[in-house]
């Protein structure tokens, strides 16, 4: 068997480490990044909100790691094949599921001998924190214009949940194992981590909502991920786009 073969085939069928984020978290995520999606496709989403949510939530047979290119590319076709738009916004709920467990970190590997006593913990900080976190859109990132960038941003999102993977860890070990929406400020380590994991999650996930969109045949006039800009913008909680 050819090596490259064999790689890729004990990468599909590792068990990849399981999410720490809860199913609300993934939902908020998609409706966040719907709101940045292109307006018409923006438009369907929120007509179809419990479609996305559901996908979201959802889980995907196919694995984080052998999945994304795979949603991404269904989706695609089911807006090239005028599939119902309820179908389209639930493969895009999937969609969002995998680009987020890409930045969740304890997702990135399972290493550490303790994360069994924080997993779940974590999973509850972070949907409790979340309302509070300002959610910062990185338009530094470059635009998702083919396939091979889907490919890019899952590396780029695994490598950085892989450095953030020991901090959080050693946000846990400080407070003692204790329960984290107990001991954890809005001025911890523990709060920016999940902050800056979800803000890369809202991003990733609206520029493949974007690249699925265009690559359709839809439009986007807006300039936003269209090219990389030196700037990051910040959405208004419960505002619009």
């Amino acid at each position: 068997m050819p090596l490259f073969l064999a790689l890729t085939l004990a990468l599909a069928l590792a068990p990849a480490p399981a999410s720490a984020w809860s199913a609300q978290t993934w939902q908020s995520v998609a409706a966040d990044a719907a709101r940045l999606a292109p307006p018409d496709l923006a438009r369907q989403l929120f007509k179809h909100a419990g479609e996305l949510a559901a996908g979201a939530a959802e889980p995907v047979a196919t694995g984080r790691r052998a999945g994304l290119a795979a949603e991404v590319a269904d989706a695609i076709e089911a807006i090239r094949d005028h599939r119902p738009f309820a179908e389209v916004a639930r493969r895009l709920g999937r969609v969002t599921r995998l680009a987020a467990e890409l930045s969740d970190p304890l997702s990135s590997s399972s290493a550490d001998p303790e994360e069994d006593r924080y997993r779940d913990d974590y999973a509850a900080y972070a949907e409790s924190a979340r309302p509070r976190f300002a959610v910062v859109v990185y338009e530094w990132k470059p635009p998702v214009s083919r396939a091979a960038d889907v490919a890019a941003l899952e590396q780029e999102a695994a490598a950085r949940g892989r450095r953030l993977y020991p901090l959080l860890g050693g946000e846990y070990r400080r407070i003692g194992f204790a329960s984290g929406r107990e001991r954890f400020d809005d001025r911890s380590s523990a709060f920016g981590l999940a902050a800056l994991a979800y803000s890369h999650a809202v991003t990733d996930t609206a520029r493949l909502f974007r690249y699925a969109w265009l690559a359709a045949g839809g439009a986007d006039p807006r300039p936003v991920f269209a090219h990389a800009r030196d700037r990051v913008l910040v959405l208004e909680q419960g505002g619009t786009r």
